[in-house]
């Protein structure tokens, strides 16, 4: 039975190595580009080869260049130049070489030149005119198929630029002047035309002192709005109060509608005349406070009363009803009442009355705002159009004056020459073409050659979902790693060519098997196991390679084991020891024979083989039946170890099966060929059985394609020869080399 001691804790130094993975290696993509060398090779010389053809079919194009140099005058102070003008007319280099452009200048050129235009048609390519860089020189580049038409050329566009500059040069003061004085004299009709409509202004509108008047206008206008607020204030306050009186005592209309004495201090001289009343000073705030009737006669009414009453209790304790006393003071209490009443309905009467008046003051005071209102408005829109008057007439005076200088600067500027033309430098007869040209040609496609197939690599990189490091097959498989084999660089001279048993013990490819066996006695699940089942996704995983030589590592620590082989449907294990596969596992399940009778010996001690036996057409309801329960029941009690050899997971049925039977599988994936995808489902596939997989092998992984690819670095130490040399005859005596 295979058991796993007791498990140990990782290496400290793991955690680190895989953080240290992690950063940017230039040498994983260096071997990633090398790993498909043919590619960059192919579309390298394939642009090559393209780059020849056109180059062959390209004809030889020319270029000749004549420069021309612009020379601006110092001369004028800096008073006369028109700098104004330059900002308008834009970039002084581009403006010159828009005008080379011209077809006014070509034309010109190609009199100059003499030839027709089918000829013309026939020699030329192409013209551009650029500045020199940082310089006030202008090149004239001409392209064409003959070296001497883009000489001649070149030199014919310089030429007809001089001459048009020279007639521009000529006129242009002429024309400046005869436009600023037509300039002049419009603006000198303009601003008599102005003066006049405005003195007919100042006759017609009085404008004399109208700021003035405007101003007295605003300050009654002011006034006039303040007092008709008042005024309507007060009416407000009279009407809000109107309603309310009808549902109030006569005390207390009589005590919201009297007015009591003013300050003394706010009261004339004359305030006493006639009834003592002393009229309230006008506004909204007096009239809350007093009222609108004096009250001259309701406090002394208020106390006769008061003491008539007193009078009559105090009577009526002594005379009975009849008595004259008490006839006269109740005579006279009722006169007090009916002069009540007389109080009542003349506050009442002055109420309405002080209603009415409130009422008509703020018509009229509005009326008389709105008079002043209209007059101070048109006072206003005289006052705004002098002004804009008086701004034109400013502001054509301005530009007259600007106009007027103007011309005086160019009547001095006339006879200065501003600018200047030259050709600085002929244009000579090129002695070569400008292209094609091979070596920048063929520079570029090689560039571009490996540009496409760099491109294509991480591309292909990109796309290519294999797993081919042990990285991914932990990272995406999510279950853990228990070795790889590496490629076997010799070639195949049989069956049996890369079994350990005819391979150098000492060898990486050896070893690896050996690494294989010891992680699955150290197996990471814990559970010891005495069958194991060796699984692949697909066809061509090295799957049965991987059986023969991990059941000959176990044999050879002295373990027994027994290989089955158990593809029922194209079973070769028995080719890498010889032997025959005719009676087997077939005749076992179906009943036809024992265990016993079927096993072979192999040439290494302790391993035997069942093979497949006869193929049937049912090999999935076969190993259904209790009959594969049973015999590997009986094979693990006569065996250390059991491997069996299965068809792929993804290509039959029966192998989910087996594997759901046996202790463990183990899953054998290709580097660099199966799909993490069809590895996921023949993952799914197998735990959906219930199988246990104790873990997955990286088969023929080309270690010279790893380079020290991140954390995979190490695994170039599988192809280290761990033979000691022998002691060299200078060893110090005593001294032993171990053995081999």
């Amino acid at each position: 039975m295979i058991q796993r001691p007791e498990a140990l804790p990782p290496p400290a130094g793991e955690a680190v190595q895989s953080e240290a993975g992690k950063g940017l290696d230039i040498r994983k993509y260096f071997y990633m580009i090398a790993k498909r060398l043919w590619l960059l090779l192919l579309c390298f010389m394939t642009s090559i080869v393209i780059m020849l053809v056109m180059m062959a079919r390209q004809v030889p194009e020319y270029q000749a260049t004549a420069k021309i140099q612009l020379t601006r005058s110092v001369g004028i102070p800096a008073s006369l130049q028109q700098r104004d003008m330059e900002t308008i007319m834009g970039d002084y280099i581009q403006t010159q070489r828009n005008i080379i452009l011209s077809r006014e200048v070509i034309r010109r050129a190609k009199e100059l030149l003499g030839l027709s235009p089918q000829e013309f048609g026939e020699k030329y390519k192409s013209l551009s005119v650029g500045p020199v860089w940082q310089t006030a020189i202008l090149a004239i580049n001409v392209r064409g198929l003959e070296p001497a038409f883009c000489a001649d050329y070149a030199n014919a566009v310089a030429a007809a630029y001089i001459e048009f500059k020279l007639e521009e040069l000529s006129g242009s003061s002429q024309n400046t002047a005869g436009i600023l004085s037509q300039q002049a004299n419009r603006l000198a009709e303009e601003i008599a035309k102005l003066e006049g409509d405005l003195l007919t202004f100042v006759r017609e509108n009085s404008v004399v002192g109208i700021q003035e008047r405007g101003n007295v206008a605003a300050q009654l206008l002011g006034q006039l709005s303040k007092q008709s607020a008042d005024y309507r204030t007060q009416r407000m306050l009279l009407e809000a109060q109107q309603p309310l009186l009808a549902q109030a005592s006569d005390e207390v209309v009589l005590a919201t509608l009297e007015y009591g004495m003013p300050v003394a201090a706010a009261a004339p001289p004359m305030a006493t005349a006639g009834a003592g009343e002393v009229p309230p000073a006008e506004g909204a705030e007096n009239l809350i406070e007093h009222g609108v009737i004096a009250q001259p006669r309701w406090d002394d009414l208020k106390r006769e009363n008061a003491l008539l009453e007193a009078q009559l209790i105090s009577y009526r304790k002594k005379y009975k009803e009849e008595h004259p006393l008490i006839r006269d003071t109740l005579q006279k209490l009722q006169q007090n009442e009916e002069s009540v009443k007389v109080e009542i309905q003349f506050a009442l009467k002055q109420f309405y009355s002080k209603l009415e008046a409130l009422n008509i003051k703020e018509k009229a005071a509005r009326h008389v705002e709105q008079a002043w209102e209209e007059q101070a408005l048109e006072i206003d829109r005289k006052q705004k159009e002098y002004e804009g008057l008086q701004r034109n007439l400013t502001r054509l005076q301005g530009l007259y004056n600007l106009v007027f200088n103007r011309l005086q600067e160019v009547d001095i500027s006339a006879g200065i020459q501003v600018e200047s033309v030259r050709i600085l430098e002929r244009a000579l007869t090129p002695t070569g073409p400008l292209k094609p040209r091979n070596l920048q040609s063929l520079f570029l496609a090689a560039l571009i050659g490996l540009g496409v197939g760099i491109g294509l690599i991480f591309l292909l990189e990109f796309m290519d979902d294999s797993i081919r490091f042990p990285e991914d097959a932990t990272r995406s498989l999510g279950m853990p790693f228990l070795g790889l084999v590496p490629t076997a660089h010799w070639k195949q001279t049989g069956e049996n060519s890369y079994w350990v048993g005819n391979v150098d013990p000492s060898s990486g490819f050896s070893e690896a098997y050996r690494n294989i066996r010891s992680a699955l006695l150290l197996n990471p699940s814990g559970r010891p196991f005495r069958t194991l089942t060796l699984v692949s996704a697909v066809p061509k995983e090295g799957k049965t390679t991987t059986t023969a030589n991990l059941a000959t590592s176990f044999a050879q620590i002295g373990q027994k084991v027994l290989m089955v082989d158990a593809d029922l449907h194209r079973g070769g294990l028995h080719r890498f020891f010889g032997l025959q596969a005719g009676r087997g596992l077939t005749e076992i399940l179906s009943g036809q024979t024992q265990m016993a009778s079927v096993v072979q010996h192999t040439p290494i001690a302790g391993l035997d083989f069942i093979g497949t036996g006869a193929f049937t057409d049912n090999p999935a309801e076969l190993v259904l039946r209790p009959a594969m329960r049973s015999f590997l029941a009986e094979a693990s009690q006569q065996y250390d170890l059991v491997i069996l050899d299965v068809p792929p997971v993804l290509a039959v049925s029966e192998t989910a099966v087996i594997a759901s039977q046996t202790d463990g599988a183990l899953l054998v994936v290709r580097s660099g060929r199966t799909s993490r995808k069809l590895v996921l489902v023949a993952i799914r596939q197998l735990l959906s059985r219930g199988a246990n997989l104790l873990g997955c092998v990286l088969n023929n992984l080309d270690l010279t394609q790893m380079g020290n690819y991140g954390a995979s670095s190490y695994y170039h130490y599988y192809g280290y020869d761990y033979r000691y040399e022998e002691e060299s005859p200078a060893s110090e005596p005593g001294s032993t080399a171990p053995a081999g």
